[in-house]
Order: C-alpha cells, then sequence, then structure tokens
C-alpha cells in the first residue's frame, strides 16, 4: 500500500561525517523518556527512498509533519507530489489529490511493535526492539548518535531501523528503515518546535462526496 512505502512512517543528503556509536547501557530508556517528555511538535521533514540494484538512483521527497500526543500525527508532502497522511490516534488517513482517493485504515492494525508505533508515542523501544551493532552507514552524522535496532517480532518486511539522535539532549533528529529486499528510506526531521498548542482538528480528516474511499483490508 502506498501509506507504508511513505511511513514504512516515517531520510537524507549529508557529507561523511565520522559515526558516532552511543555506548549507554540505557540509551534506549533515555530516547524513550525523553521522547515521551515531548507533548507535540511541527517541523519540516526530508525523506530519501533508496531502491536496491536501482538505476535510477534515490528519490526524494519533502514536506511538513505534525505530532500531537497521544497518537496523533500529520505528513503533509509537497513534492514530488502532494499528498497528505494523517492519523487521530484510531484512524489513519491518505489522501491522494491528484487521484482523487483517500485510502482509510484502523491505526491499531498496523502499528504494532514498529517504527511507527514509537513515532506516534504509542511503543516501546525496549519493549519492541533490541539494540544490535550498526550493521550498515544509513545515517551519516557529526553531531549525532546512532543506534540500530532489529524488531523482536516479524514484521512486515521490516528487517531493521536506525535512530540518530541528540548526543546531549536525545531528541529525534533522523530514522532510517531498513525493508527485507535491502530497500531503505531515510528521513530527517529538521527546524523542529516542541511543545506547541497544536488543534485537534489538523488531526482528522473529513471524506467528502467526490472522493474514491479506499478501506485498506477490504
Amino acid at each position: 500500500m502506498r501509506y507504508n512505502s511513505i511511513l514504512l512512517i516515517t531520510l537524507m543528503f549529508l557529507g561523511l561525517p565520522v559515526l558516532l556509536q552511543a555506548k549507554e547501557t540505557n540509551l534506549l530508556q533515555l530516547i524513550q523518556v525523553q521522547y515521551q517528555s515531548i507533548q507535540s511538535f511541527s517541523g519540516r521533514f526530508v525523506q530519501t527512498s533508496h531502491r536496491n540494484n536501482s538505476e535510477t538512483g534515490p528519490k526524494r521527497g519533502q514536506g511538513q509533519v505534525s505530532y500531537k500526543r497521544p497518537g496523533r500525527m500529520r505528513w503533509l508532502y509537497e513534492t514530488p507530489e502532494e499528498q497528505l497522511l494523517v492519523t487521530n490516534g484510531e484512524t489513519l488517513w491518505l489522501y491522494d489529490p491528484l487521484l482523487e482517493n483517500v485510502t482509510i485504515q484502523k491505526l491499531e492494525k498496523i502499528t504494532a511493535g514498529t517504527a511507527l508505533s514509537f513515532l506516534l508515542g504509542l511503543g516501546d523501544l525496549q519493549t519492541d526492539f533490541k539494540r544490535r551493532e550498526i550493521s550498515q552507514l544509513l545515517l551519516k552524522s557529526s553531531e549525532a548518535v546512532i543506534v540500530e535496532l532489529e524488531p523482536k517480532k516479524d514484521t512486515a518486511n521490516l528487517a531493521f531501523i536506525q535512530l540518530a539522535v541528540h548526543p546531549q539532549n536525545y531528541n529525534l533528529q533522523k530514522i532510517a528503515l531498513m525493508d527485507r529486499q535491502g530497500n531503505y528510506r531515510t528521513i530527517a526531521l529538521e527546524s523542529m518546535q516542541y511543545n506547541l498548542l497544536l488543534e485537534d482538528h489538523i488531526f482528522e480528516f473529513k471524506v467528502t462526496a467526490e472522493m474514491e474511499v479506499i478501506e485498506a483490508g477490504k
């Protein structure tokens, strides 16, 4: 489904700086506690998709992201084409203005044990993932701590994720998701503002009569 290709979600062109690997035994707890302390945020994102053995090169998209605890998120893709993915914590909508259709999915069916569950503030890194040595340099940053996590449970085509966090406050800066075919996506969070007063209505979607409705799983 297209929402899986967008998020799996939930990134970047950088130089070749030195990779920092965190040695703290409680790093996952520090990341989790910091993320759980954030009530809301809003900013920009840049997504880069890499296809294994592809001759076309990476594909890049960007837009605006907003989050509000608990479980509400909004991803507005501006390029390469406009799309909107939004959830109110119960239902997820993916709207394609060009095709004039909206895909609807119950959130609980796609979040358990996934990176999306963590991003929504619903999951726990220590419960859902186990930490391991960095296997590939998907995220490169001289100013971040990198951690690689393998799902404890079998998930649909997710091999592992990597998180890049600030070395002092542990705020999430980037995330990478690798599938079992060697394709991966990175998402960089930029110009982030935290604990804003965000209205609930921006995490809702109104289906109109002219839209084609696709109910995922049916």
